[in-house]
């Protein structure tokens, strides 16, 4: 029972945080017609957010691995 609440708890998390991917298209097919230096600060700027984006994933999957951790923890002593 213990181990149901925890996997359901889990699996519930990751299905409310879940994206959507999506491939990346080539830089010459995304901006057509710029020099190569705006090419490379689009590109900077797209990683950038990718960065952060990924930043907020990981400490919402740290935030449940802690809430998964104190569920264990009150199973336990139940």
């Amino acid at each position: 029972m213990k181990r149901t609440i925890t996997i359901l708890t889990l699996a519930f998390g990751l299905a409310a945080t879940s994206l959507t991917l999506r491939a990346q298209t080539p830089a010459s097919a995304a901006q057509p017609g710029k020099s190569p230096l705006e090419a490379l600060k689009a590109i900077r700027d797209a990683n950038a957010k990718l960065l952060d984006q990924q930043t907020k994933t990981l400490q919402q999957l740290e935030e449940m691995e802690k809430t998964a951790q104190s569920i264990k923890v009150l199973g336990r002593r139940s």
